[in-house]
């Protein structure tokens, strides 16, 4: 009897860690752009997908298989999981409920942790984690005016490169080489093929300059630094990034 009865407490515990384990592993987060290994020029587009946990803002407070995503690029995870995840280069909260992010890379190899945190920004634990490594090629980012800034006119836009090398566009087409052009509150060029357009929305900066000072209406304005070839023609894919900010 006392046989029996201690095969059944080892029944009842095997199932419990296998239906256990089976339930944990259902909340998973995997990072689906971009694919491991990948070698692509940035701004780098990381998107996730969830199984088990709801994703949602953080303004809608700490509920149980609910949360965010993180992004932590080229850091560790967090030893403590009981407390928020912080916030700088390296942490990247996505506390709005989105599930993409764009990020502005150096050139060279990273490794993007995913971590999915409750509202309070305080990591599930065990931890609902998994990572990526890419090799950045090239890329540009705009360094000035900060997103969401608000500025007065003439605005200033200053780009700084990453495995590309800014030369005067009269020095011709030389691979890895090139210069920035400004693209203010339209879209990037449909057919990358052809070389950019000159007009009060396309802003070429042919002298191989880093910054310009461009006159903007007072309101909401998006600027996209695009990288071109001596001949004007875009990279592609296209080695851009862009900001949005307010002129007073």
């Amino acid at each position: 009897m006392k046989k029996s009865g201690s095969n059944l407490i080892l029944v009842a515990a095997f199932l419990y860690l296998v239906t256990g384990t089976v339930a944990f592993a259902h909340n998973s987060v995997s990072i689906t752009e971009p694919a491991n290994g990948a070698k692509i020029s940035g701004p780098v587009k990381v998107c996730m997908a969830t199984a088990g946990v709801t994703v949602e803002a953080a303004k809608n407070g700490v509920h149980e298989g609910r949360g965010h995503h993180h992004l932590l690029v080229d850091v560790a995870l967090p030893q403590d999981l009981s407390k928020p995840v912080g916030k700088d280069a390296n942490h990247i909260h996505m506390g709005d409920g989105s599930k993409c992010k764009k990020l502005n890379l150096a050139a060279g190899k990273h490794t993007i942790k995913a971590l999915f945190a409750k509202g309070n920004h305080v990591p599930y634990d065990p931890a609902i984690t998994t990572e990526v490594t890419v090799e950045v090629l090239a890329n540009v980012s705009i360094t000035s005016p900060p997103m969401g800034a608000m500025v007065s006119g003439p605005v200033k836009v200053c780009l700084e490169t990453s495995g590309v090398e800014v030369e005067p566009a009269k020095n011709g087409v030389n691979k890895g080489k090139g210069h920035h052009h400004l693209i203010v509150d339209v879209d990037l060029p449909g057919d990358l093929s052809k070389p950019i357009g000159k007009d009060a929305n396309h802003i070429h900066m042919g002298d191989g300059s880093t910054c310009k000072e461009i006159q903007l209406s007072s309101g909401k304005h998006t600027v996209r630094a695009l990288f071109a070839k001596g001949n004007h023609v875009p990279y592609d894919p296209a080695l851009t990034t862009e900001v949005t900010f307010n002129v007073k």
